[in-house]
């Protein structure tokens, strides 16, 4: 193949890269069980409530409600929300990096104009990427008990960069996943490529079991703090 960015890389380095996005993942999962805020009331929140806040009052009001919390609860849920966006710094890389693996093995596999699509898939995972470091950096910064309301446009920027960066990387994955269901339907893959996909079945299994075991940790009884915010 003679287009100019096209990479041939082992099936090894996208086994690697997915089973480091897992265990990562794993990580951030743990840690958010443990993001909690008052929002009229003590709640759970996830990342998704600071990536898609209705209004920027409500990523606002997310934010200062951690801070007032009752101090253990409070460090606690600091402590898991910074934690995570630091490690996601990591994670990001890794994720698009495993997608961009994943489009150029599938590049490889194409003829003619499905090897420039797949190629063409894999380095748009840089526009999503840069998008994610720069809602991770937002995040960061806004962290703090005295954070201030953002303006419409900027959470209007903020939120764009969300949809975008989501709809960009679900879409490729959505493709990929297609073509490679594709390829296992028609029999059209080899025994080498076999054995690396029961490496990540392995994985799948071993993460699945992994959320089992975890599944009723860091539990709090909300009910002892329901009182704060009346």
């Amino acid at each position: 193949m003679n287009f100019p960015f096209y990479i041939n890389i082992s099936w090894i380095w996208f086994c690697i890269g997915f089973g480091a996005i897992s265990l990562i993942g794993f990580i951030m999962h743990l840690q958010s069980k443990n993001f909690y805020t008052l929002h009229v009331f003590v709640r759970k929140f996830s990342i998704i409530d600071l990536e898609f806040p209705a209004s920027p009052l409500e990523l606002a009001t997310y934010i200062k409600g951690i801070f007032l919390l009752p101090k253990e609860l409070s460090a606690k849920s600091l402590r898991a929300l910074n934690g995570q966006l630091y490690l996601h710094l990591l994670f990001i890389p890794l994720l698009y990096g495993t997608i961009f693996l994943l489009c150029m093995q599938l590049s490889h596999k194409m003829n003619f104009l499905g090897n420039y699509i797949f190629a063409l898939l894999a380095w748009i995972q840089l526009i999503p990427l840069i998008f994610d470091y720069i809602e991770n950096f937002y995040l960061l910064q806004k962290i703090r008990p005295d954070t201030d309301v953002s303006t419409q446009s900027v959470h209007n920027s903020f939120q764009l960069l969300g949809k975008l960066k989501w709809a960009i990387s679900l879409s490729v994955a959505v493709f990929c996943i297609s073509s490679l269901a594709y390829f296992w339907l028609t029999g059209n893959y080899s025994i080498h490529s076999l054995c690396f996909s029961i490496v990540i079945i392995g994985e799948i299994i071993l993460l699945l079991l992994l959320l089992k075991i975890t599944k009723n940790s860091s539990k709090i009884n909300l009910d002892l703090y329901q009182n704060i915010g009346n």
